[in-house]
């Protein structure tokens, strides 16, 4: 192996540990929705232990998105209808995007799980991809006023 060829390996070695460090450090961590649309739930086809949700939560509602293989997804249920439980007027909701790649698209979500916070209006206000980081959730429904 030449000089040269030494470099390229170690340049991709290193281009390669950068982009996984990134993808660690961003994973779970999510951003702020400016320009949202109002979200249907039940267009979606949005439910909770199995049974339709239609309306929203009083004061925010939590929209996981999830598929039948996720193996992160049951405890991301699991949280967010803990802070469902903890925190009045939050509902915890859930959509099944394993057939559904058409919501995928339209939402832009590459991976599952995918957790939306929308107010009291129904308009995304932030979203998380992958496994929200601990007290995340919280403290975005915090700055909606919810504590």
């Amino acid at each position: 192996m030449e000089i040269s060829g030494i470099y390229l390996a170690l340049g991709l070695l290193g281009l390669t540990l950068a982009a996984g460090i990134f993808y660690k450090l961003s994973a779970g961590s999510g951003r702020a929705v400016v320009r949202s649309q109002i979200i249907d739930l039940e267009r979606l086809s949005a439910h909770k232990n199995g049974f339709p949700i239609r309306e929203l939560g009083k004061n925010a509602t939590l929209l996981q998105f999830s598929t039948e293989y996720c193996g992160q997804c049951p405890s991301v249920r699991r949280s967010l209808s803990q802070i469902e439980y903890r925190t009045g007027g939050v509902l915890h909701a859930e959509v099944d995007l394993t057939d559904r790649l058409d919501i995928a698209a339209k939402f832009n979500i590459s991976q599952t799980p995918t957790v939306f916070i929308l107010n009291d209006k129904g308009e995304v206000t932030f979203r998380v991809s992958g496994v929200p980081k601990p007290g995340l959730i919280q403290q975005e429904l915090t700055k909606l006023g919810i504590k």
